[in-house]
């Protein structure tokens, strides 16, 4: 039987990441159509069309890492609030001594995770 604490398997294919791919090329292409439109042989045009691959590469990287950064929030809220729920549910007096001990069983896993994930 699956958990929903285990652990899920990456995906092959990172849409975030080939977005960010397509962000940097537009970028780059930007500067290129902006050195196009500018005085042909001057050093503005020659600045923008060789600054556009810097550009392509260093937007793609920012971007990259703001996506994971925001990944790494979303993962760190998210094992909050099931470690707050699951405490809740603990120190329900109601709450069944089996039941309790599922509950400190997935809690360790969420804490095992967070060490893990360097959250």
């Amino acid at each position: 039987m699956l958990s929903v604490l285990d652990a899920q398997h990456r995906r092959v294919f990172n849409f975030d990441l080939m977005m960010a791919s397509f962000g940097g090329a537009g970028g780059g292409i930007g500067l290129v159509a902006f050195a196009d439109h500018m005085d042909e042989g001057g050093i503005w045009n020659d600045l923008f069309l060789y600054l556009a691959p810097v550009v392509a590469i260093t937007s793609t990287f920012v971007v990259s890492w703001a996506i994971a950064k925001l990944e790494e929030r979303e993962i760190r809220s998210k094992n909050s609030r099931a470690v707050k729920t699951i405490q809740a549910e603990i120190s329900d007096p109601e709450t069944g001594l089996d039941r309790k001990n599922e509950l400190r069983a997935m809690l360790r896993k969420l804490q095992d995770e967070r060490i893990a994930l360097r959250l």
